[in-house]
This record gives C-alpha cells, sequence and structure tokens, in this order.
C-alpha cells in the first residue's frame, strides 16, 4: 500500500524557495538586482514572519516580489486537519504540491514545544512495530516541504525543539534533511540550537558515518528496540543490511569525531523486548558507546502490546543497574494517533471532519 494522496489544489507548482541556503538565495535576489539585505528580509519572512505568500513581503519592492512571484513557489503544503488531544499535543495533516499527504505532531511540555516532523512520504525500511511502514514509500520530501512543518507548527505555537521522528527514515534523504537542519539551526532561519534538533535514525549506518564527518547541527538517536541480531532483524528490517556490530561501529566513529552522546530509543513490547536480561544486554550495548537510553511503552498497534507497568519499572531498574543513563519518554498523543510508530495517515482516513480543529 502506497502513502494516500490528498487535494493539493491552489499551491503552486514552482521550484520552492523554502529550503534554499543562505548563499542560494543571495545569487537568485542578486539577478534579480536586489540589494544585499533583501537575503535577510526574505529569509526573515520565511521563517521568522510566516509569510503565507510573496503579497506578505512588504518590505520588498512590488517589482521584486512579482519577479519573484513568477519563478518560485512559498507555501509547499495545505493543512488538511489538526487533530487536538487532551494532553495538549496537536497532529497535523498535510497535503503536498503532488497530493502526497504527511503527518507531523506538536507536543508542549514543561516550558518547551518539540516538533516531531516527517522526512519522507511513507517509508520504505518496514520495520514490524511502526504503522507507517504499512504505508510503503511513495517518496523523499523537499527541505522546504520539511520546513513547511514547521511553519505551520510556529503558526500555532513558537517551536523551541524539532526531532525527525515522523514518518520516514531521515538518513534515506539525507541531503534534504541536511538542508532542513541547517535553516533549523541558522540565525537566518529558525534559530534553533544544535542540542534542540534531534535526528532519529533506524540504523542507516552509511549515513551515520556521514554524521560522524559532517559538521550538522543536530543530536543523533537511534532507534534499537533489541538488545541482538536475531530479534532485531525480526522487527527491524534494516538490521540484515547493518547489524549490531556494524550499527555499533558506526555509532563509535560518530561519537568519537564529534564528541556528542548518541540515544538509543527502545520501544518496550509485552514479551517481546522487555526482559531483565535483555535489559542488561542493553546497558552493555549503551554503556560501550557512553550512550543514553529513552525507554518508550509501547501505545498501540496490531500484534503487539503494552508491557506491563511492573514489567516496565523492573526493565527500567534492571537497566539502571548496568550504570546507564536512563530515561522513561512519557506518552503523549496516543488518543490522537499521534504517539511513537503511530503516524500512518489515519487523519487521511477519517477525513476533516474527524479533526477537532481544522485549518
Amino acid at each position: 500500500m502506497k502513502a494516500r494522496v490528498g487535494d493539493a489544489a491552489g499551491l503552486s507548482q514552482l521550484p520552492l524557495l523554502k529550503g534554499l541556503l543562505p548563499d542560494e538565495l543571495a545569487g537568485i535576489l542578486a539577478v534579480e538586482g536586489a540589494p544585499r539585505f533583501a537575503v535577510k528580509q526574505v529569509l526573515g519572512w520565511l521563517y521568522r514572519r510566516l509569510a503565507g505568500g510573496f503579497e506578505d513581503m512588504t518590505d520588498l519592492g512590488k517589482s521584486l516580489r512579482a519577479r519573484l512571484a513568477k519563478a518560485w513557489a512559498v507555501e509547499a503544503a495545505r493543512t488538511a486537519g489538526v487533530f487536538s488531544s487532551p494532553d495538549g499535543s496537536s497532529r497535523f495533516l498535510l497535503t503536498l504540491r503532488d497530493g502526497a499527504m504527511v503527518e507531523s505532531v506538536v507536543i508542549p511540555e514543561r516550558g518547551r514545544v518539540t516538533l516531531c516532523v516527517s522526512s519522507q512520504a511513507g517509508c520504505a525500511r518496514g520495520c514490524a512495530f511502526c504503522a507507517t511502514a504499512r504505508l510503503g514509500l511513495l517518496r523523499n520530501l523537499e527541505a522546504g516541504e520539511i520546513l513547511e512543518q514547521a511553519v505551520m507548527a510556529s503558526r500555532v505555537s513558537p517551536i523551541s525543539n524539532v526531532v525527525f521522528m515522523g514518518m520516514g527514515e531521515p538518513l534515506d534523504n539525507y541531503d534534504q534533511v541536511r538542508r532542513a537542519v541547517v535553516l533549523l539551526a541558522s540565525p537566518l532561519g529558525f534559530n534553533i540550537g544544535q542540542r534542540h534538533i534531534v535526528v532519529s535514525t533506524a540504523g542507516i549506518v552509511p549515513g551515520i558515518r556521514r554524521l560522524a564527518t559532517d559538521g550538522l547541527p543536530c543530536q543523533l538517536t537511534v532507534s534499537l528496540n533489541a538488545p541482538d541480531d536475531a530479534l532485531r532483524s525480526r522487527l527491524m528490517p534494516v538490521n540484515r543490511a547493518w547489524p549490531l556490530a556494524e550499527l555499533q561501529d558506526a555509532c563509535r566513529e560518530y561519537v568519537t569525531r564529534t564528541g556528542k552522546r548518541v540515544t538509543f530509543a527502545y520501544v518496550l513490547l509485552r514479551g517481546i523486548n522487555d526482559s531483565p536480561r535483555q535489559a542488561g544486554k542493553l546497558g552493555a550495548i549503551a554503556r560501550g558507546l557512553g550512550a543514553k537510553v529513552n525507554l518508550i511503552p509501547w501505545n498501540r498497534s496490531t500484534g503487539f502490546e503494552r508491557p506491563s507497568e511492573a514489567a516496565i519499572s523492573t526493565f527500567q531498574e534492571a537497566l539502571k543497574a548496568t550504570g546507564v543513563l536512563t530515561l522513561m519518554r512519557r506518552e503523549r498523543g496516543g488518543t490522537i494517533g499521534a504517539a511513537c510508530g503511530q503516524l500512518a495517515l489515519m487523519g487521511a482516513a477519517a477525513g476533516a471532519s474527524g479533526a477537532r480543529r481544522n485549518a
């Protein structure tokens, strides 16, 4: 099954201005005869003043705006629906310019607002516990389409953190994700600190090695979910290409070259990966890399169950006993299908009428 398509009526098919790096935008504006300070003006409108079109960029000359409007598009998506949870989380259903649909999630918590963005329409990696995997892969997102998710979220609430943990495998779309991260961190873009931008991967070893030498202003999370190859290959087919030994070597290179700590995300599945013995094996892997572990009790999906609270507590204590920094991630957005592993365009099936609030 492929990712669904929606109604993209009214969206320009011209090349996207969002996603261009400052030097690239400077070259375009220079051809148009614009002054150099126009670069800051345009970037400010795109990422801080959140312009919906060139007509909003009122401090640019009318003739410049008209010329740009003939060659470039500002908007990359339409909001098809916004689904709100009692815990304050919001799930955005977006229609892209070719009709492909993706989702993003806004999570407010303790003085920060985290945006979970998608990097692909669907996903090809086939993780057994991930609802997105059932959609298949339609295509990679452009950097501008990733950044549009941040723009739309910012119109509702200023965002302080961005995590690439939505639909898709970010490191399968490395070049466009890289552009998006640079603009999220840039003072001319969203100006989000590198400690507050997280790229999450299922374990794409070549991508991790590239991150190790790229100097990208972000943190790295690896979705581990099993402490041995047999189980991890069953849950995550990516492990058949890059088993745990290779994954650990790539993470070690990343830590050595960047000086940053890797985080392992570990989704707890009842009776599958939640035993104290498995906690010990996970601790050995994490301790060997100086990594911390985020534990994520499973929310819901066909074929899997959430462990009991007693089993969760026992696993966490067994992991802590290995000397590894261990955090328990609170479940957020579960009632609207926005929690870990749940993004699957449920909103498209339900229709915008199912949203508590529509844009």
